[in-house]
Parts: C-alpha cells; sequence; structure tokens
C-alpha cells in the first residue's frame, strides 16, 4: 500500500481524439505527479459519487476556492514515459477518516490478489468537487449519443444497431 498524503493537485482528464480517448486521474502529491488509467465510465462514476458524497457528509464547501480550481490550469501533464503511469485502475472508493478528511482509495486492476497494489491520499473537498465538475466535463466532451440505440455515435460513420441491418452502402 503506497499513501501519498495530501494531494496538492487532483484531476481526472482525458487525452486524445473522442472516440481515441485515454482517460486518466493526475495527482500531485508533495511536488511528485502520479497519473492512474481508467475507463471512461470509472471517470463519471468517481465524479458523481463524489459529489453525493460531499452533499450526503454534508461538508462545508468553499465555493470561490472551487470555481477557482476549476477555472484554473485545465490542462493535465501527461507523462513523457509510460513507466511513469502507476497502474490501471481497476476500483476506487472514497472514504473519510476520525478528522474528517476525504480519502481516496485507488486499487489496482489486476487478475493476481496477491499483486494487488492501493495507493491512498487525502484530498480537500473543495479539490474533490473541482475534479468531479471538471471530470464531467470531460466525459460529456466525447462523441454524441445517438438518439436511437443510446450509443456512442462513431464520427467516421454511424452503424446504428437500432437500424436492423439497414446501414448505407460505405
Amino acid at each position: 500500500m503506497t499513501d501519498l498524503g495530501p494531494a496538492e493537485r487532483f484531476m481526472a482528464g482525458a487525452i486524445g481524439e473522442p472516440g481515441a480517448r485515454t482517460f486518466y486521474i493526475y495527482i500531485e502529491c508533495a511536488g511528485q505527479p502520479s497519473w492512474f488509467l481508467l475507463e471512461k465510465g470509472q471517470v463519471e462514476a468517481l465524479a458523481r459519487q463524489s459529489l453525493e458524497t460531499i452533499e450526503r457528509a454534508g461538508l462545508a464547501v468553499d465555493e470561490a476556492a472551487v470555481k477557482h480550481l476549476v477555472e484554473g490550469p485545465t490542462e493535465l501533464p501527461w507523462p513523457t514515459d509510460p513507466d511513469a503511469v502507476a497502474f490501471r485502475v481497476g476500483a476506487m472508493a472514497l472514504r473519510m477518516d476520525e478528522g474528517g478528511s476525504l480519502i481516496v482509495v485507488i486499487l489496482q486492476d489486476s487478475e493476481a490478489e496477491d499483486e494487488l497494489d492501493q495507493t491512498t491520499f487525502q484530498v480537500a473537498p473543495e479539490q474533490l468537487r473541482a475534479m468531479s465538475i471538471q471530470a464531467l466535463d470531460e466525459v460529456h466532451a466525447g462523441r454524441p449519443i445517438c438518439p436511437k440505440c443510446r450509443l456512442p455515435e462513431d464520427p467516421e460513420g454511424h452503424r446504428c444497431p437500432s437500424s436492423n441491418g439497414h446501414h448505407p452502402a460505405r
């Protein structure tokens, strides 16, 4: 288990073009950056559950600080060295410790339980809320959703399953 401590920066986002994006979490603790790969659905789930947790716990959030974080630098740094990515995320959890600090727990996606890596770090409610807002914006900035099948449309020609095999010739 790795405890990174308090996060100075905590962001979720993607690189690449819609339909071929790579999603990740970026964390900076004690000046050290960490990257974790994850799926688009995991980013969305983390963002939504984080907002719900803040609300359910009745945490006081400084909205001016959230606005400052959301409007600040949104360009996520991407590691030039592929070995800098810690691991692919299998599961995430959010909990509060006895002192009321929010702890994010990231578990490695691994078939072998004995190789399971776990990373934890602390975030302020403002950081968590700002990450959630930015992450949801990023998730919804992808490909448009087909109104018929509710699947993302392929920018090079959507072959909608709802058309029952009646597709335009390519």
